[in-house]
């Protein structure tokens, strides 16, 4: 089941890879140090955001419950 869920969320992150990599070169590309900071934190959260929601909809599909 593990296996399923891993393949599944590589075939759904894998077309945004090269948008996450251009957005991380931006990030260092701005010249503050407090601004680069935030943005990567708020990307990292967004990321985590993004996989538990995928989590707990794979988990309700085939689970039957939330989380």
């Amino acid at each position: 089941m593990d296996d399923i869920l891993e393949f599944i969320l590589s075939i759904l992150f894998m077309p945004f890879e090269s948008k996450y990599e251009n957005l991380k070169l931006k990030i260092k590309q701005k010249p503050n140090k407090l601004l680069r900071f935030l943005l990567k934190s708020l990307l990292v959260l967004i990321i985590f955001a993004l996989v538990f929601g995928i989590y707990c909809l794979c988990n309700y599909i085939f689970k039957g419950y939330w989380i």
